[in-house]
């Protein structure tokens, strides 16, 4: 089946002191850590769910505009979740948009993720500022979404991604120098954040 270009997400243009943030993890730790963060950077507000299948649920009635989900959870991990928000029935569900979140930004992680439909990786740990960062990045993202099967995908990721995993490995300089091989986390964090620039 073909793909049709659709509208961009529910939080673009938005001022993030007027945006909706809803944070999605099995461990309360990272939930309280992630709402201080949030908070002190100024976003409007902030809901936080222990349960994916919950906050699934939860954004049905009350839709965010943003979230912010950890790839590692029970009984859905992050893509699943993503992969459930995208199906094309579920307006306005459909267009908000994610960004999940891990330790390791793996490549097989981040296809993954762009597969399900999210916009970003977020490795963790993480700071206030890079948090702020990236949200502001996501704020002015002007990318459509785009149907491909029964849900939609953010357009043009999964060509910008195929195109960072091509990189050729050098070898270090300096003492000790061994070959570089595969992509590290920033290797893919960083196309990711400027894929549509």
């Amino acid at each position: 089946m073909g793909s049709r270009i659709m509208s961009v997400h529910r939080a673009f243009g938005r001022d993030l002191d007027q945006t909706v943030v809803m944070v999605i993890d099995n461990k309360r730790p990272m939930l309280a850590m992630m709402r201080a963060m949030l908070a002190a950077i100024g976003t409007g507000r902030i809901e936080t769910f222990e349960s994916p299948t919950e906050a699934l649920d939860a954004m049905t009635a009350d839709t965010p505009h943003i979230v912010m989900a950890a790839a590692s959870m029970q009984p859905l991990s992050g893509c699943a979740l993503v992969h459930a928000m995208r199906h094309a029935d579920a307006e306005p569900v459909c267009f908000i948009p994610a960004i999940v979140m891990g330790a390791y930004a793996r490549p097989s992680l981040v296809d993954e993720v762009i597969g399900a439909g999210a916009h970003q990786v977020l490795a963790l740990p993480t700071s206030a500022s890079t948090l702020l960062r990236r949200l502001d990045w996501l704020l002015n993202d002007d990318r459509p979404y785009e149907l491909a099967g029964d849900g939609y995908v953010v357009s043009g990721m999964r060509e910008r991604l195929s195109l960072s995993h091509q990189r050729p490995a050098y070898p270090r300089s300096g003492l000790g120098a061994r070959a570089s091989h595969g992509l590290g986390e920033a290797d893919i964090a960083e196309p990711l954040r400027k894929v549509g620039s």
